[in-house]
């Protein structure tokens, strides 16, 4: 913030229009003139405030192969810059305090007419971070015998293991159907399976080699340091980077929807319908290859609010008159990259282990205590409270990747809220000592070229760095990086230097194809001098800009030449008024006119188009934009 009120007036007016127009798009071409004069600029103004945002950092740039250049506003900016310019851009998510759904309405001051009733017409899915870890523990024990899941020749997953991940997951078709994401391998992966695939290789928490698809060991182990929060993080920015559609209107929604929520279950109006009267209804191109459909804005808007209830962030909601509403389910600010996480309460580490086996799983309970459940119970349901069963057969498949019997136990000990039932555990260490007669009876079949310790320690990474649990799983600190930062403006440094975990990185292989392209290009850090911009700035007389006075007429005109060669603004005086003037055309010879767009001083009213007579004006000025002569 400190950082932007130093922005000069200008600066800040042409951010604002970069934003509006582009949001985190690229794009290569400045606006007309013509158009900058709405904003009451000059060309010569605009560029020239453009490039100072280029030094500050506020827009960057990158280079093609070809040499086209291509600028944009960084990522890190766009959350900040929607809040500064939301009256700029239109509000698509208003707070609404008095759109109660349930019995809070009779604790609310608000008569009962007064409060709008909103019928939840998407719930929120049980949250994506522990249905990734659902899927990886399923892929290692599937994996396990061939390192990996088997490919078949065109790098695809078996139609039997897809037709399994498809049953086995919370998600559906119809949480992405309105978006029409495109992706590799349509014809084998459903949208929904193809979705947690990308989101798993663009983390790196999987990897594909020629013939496998296998869970990263280190990935995973780093990845199991995060909170719940830093997961939601990670995740949701792979979310918005590969499956939001790349349009400015759409951006700036989806930034909005986070920046404009004030926290958690409270209802937001969408309104969207408002800005398609508008005018914004536009016809987006169909993301399906070929195809020529469009769909509405609010259309899109749908898409995204569905799959964000989807993977459990909200649920979208609809009041009697048709408007649409959306609210989160997790605290909206730790989506952002420069949020806090909450620090672990090993209080709420709690499990209740019941007498027929089953486990009571609460959904605070903190990623590597539900990991643990992944690997060595089985998930019967997930949803608020999930539950777990400890069976025989996944006791022993757990033995096999190092999670014993007396490991099981002494889990289940340090985090079961009522105890253990005694049956319970004697069931787990007789499933056990089964399990040890079955790697004794494998020991003594295994091929004299591969030693036992060699076969006791196969895939046993998976769990042998966790086998003695501490007592509140804290985690190591991870490595992380400083996200970019401002440069030239010691104030910001402060609020937006965050810690970024090297998960997420545009690149990574996945199925998605994403909009976004500027990661494969090179970043271009050359930037235009200023005084480039007036080519024989100093073959001029200092008088023509420094000084207001009268010229005979040819003098005037070859400084209302200068000023449209430079497409800067001329300062007339008309007796006691002053109007700046951004000229367009010369017209004529020796009784000449001129016509622009015409300023008031106060630069409160709108440019409009006038034709002015040397006749008309008393003194004349060229008007450089400061410090562009330098």
């Amino acid at each position: 913030m400190n950082s932007f009120k130093e922005l000069s007036c200008v600066e800040r007016t042409v951010l604002g229009v970069v934003f509006c127009k582009y949001a985190g798009q690229p794009f290569s071409n400045m606006m007309t003139p013509a158009e900058w004069a709405t904003e009451g600029l000059s060309r010569a103004e605009a560029v020239t405030a453009f490039i100072a945002l280029r030094h500050k950092g506020w827009i960057r740039a990158v280079r093609k192969s070809w040499g086209e250049r291509l600028y944009y506003i960084p990522d890190s900016l766009l959350s900040l810059l929607t809040i500064q310019y939301a009256a700029r851009v239109g509000q698509f998510a208003q707070q609404k305090e008095n759109v109660i759904p349930d019995e809070t309405t009779q604790n609310n001051s608000k008569s009962i007419n007064e409060v709008r009733k909103v019928k939840i017409v998407r719930e929120g899915k049980p949250h994506i971070a522990a249905e990734l870890l659902h899927v990886l523990a399923w892929m290692i024990r599937e994996g396990r015998a061939q390192g990996g899941l088997p490919l078949t020749s065109k790098g695809t997953i078996h139609k039997k293991m897809v037709q399994r991940l498809s049953r086995m997951t919370v998600l559906g078709p119809e949480d992405f159907a309105e978006l029409n994401i495109r992706y590799n391998h349509a014809d084998v992966y459903p949208v929904h399976v193809a979705i947690i695939i990308d989101v798993l290789l663009s983390l790196g928490l999987i990897e594909k080699s020629h013939n496998r698809m296998y869970v990263s060991p280190d990935r995973l182990d780093h990845w199991l340091t995060l909170s719940w929060s830093s997961m939601h993080r990670e995740i949701y920015c792979v979310c918005m980077d590969r499956y939001g559609m790349a349009k400015p209107k759409l951006q700036h929604f989806r930034h909005q929807l986070m920046m404009f929520a004030s926290r958690e279950n409270e209802w937001l109006s969408i309104t969207a319908e408002t800005l398609d009267n508008d005018g914004l209804e536009e016809a987006f191109e169909s993301r399906e290859s070929g195809g020529s459909s469009g769909s509405s804005f609010l259309t899109h808007i749908r898409g995204w609010l569905n799959v964000l209830a989807g993977l459990g962030y909200g649920e979208v909601g609809e009041s009697t008159e048709g408007n649409l509403f959306y609210r989160w389910q997790i605290e909206p600010e730790i989506l952002l990259n420069f949020a806090n996480d909450e620090a672990e309460n090993p209080g709420k580490n709690m499990i209740f282990v019941q007498p027929d086996f089953e486990i009571m799983v609460p959904p605070d309970v903190n990623p590597q205590v539900r990991w643990n459940l992944e690997m060595g119970t089985e998930l019967i349901s997930r949803d608020r409270m999930s539950i777990y069963r400890m069976t025989k057969e996944r006791i022993i498949a757990a033995s096999e990747i190092g999670i014993t019997a007396d490991v099981m136990i002494n889990f289940l000990r340090r985090y079961a809220g009522s105890g253990v039932p005694e049956h319970v555990k004697l069931a787990i260490q007789q499933w056990g000592q089964e399990a040890e007669r079955l790697r004794m009876d494998a020991g003594q079949n295994v091929d004299q070229d591969e030693p036992m310790d060699k076969v006791k320690k196969r895939d046993t990474w998976i769990y042998e760095s966790r086998t003695e649990l501490p007592e509140e799983l804290n985690g190591t600190e991870s490595e992380a990086i400083p996200d970019e930062s401002i440069v030239g403006v010691n104030g910001f440094n402060v609020g937006l230097e965050v810690q970024k975990e090297l998960f997420y990185m545009r690149g990574r292989e996945g199925l998605i194809q994403g909009d976004t392209k500027l990661h494969t290009y090179e970043q271009d850090h050359s930037i235009t001098e200023q005084s480039g911009l007036f080519p024989g700035y100093g073959e001029i007389p200092e008088m023509w800009h420094n000084e207001w006075r009268g010229y005979h007429v040819s003098t005037a005109r070859q400084i209302a030449t200068k000023a449209i060669e430079w497409q800067t603004k001329l300062g007339l005086k008309l007796d006691s008024n002053i109007v700046y003037v951004i000229p367009d055309q010369i017209h004529g010879h020796e009784d000449w006119t001129l016509t622009g767009w015409s300023i008031s001083d106060s630069g409160t009213d709108p440019a409009e188009c006038c034709t002015f007579s040397p006749n008309e004006w008393n003194q004349i000025r060229l008007i450089i934009p400061d410090h562009a002569q330098t």
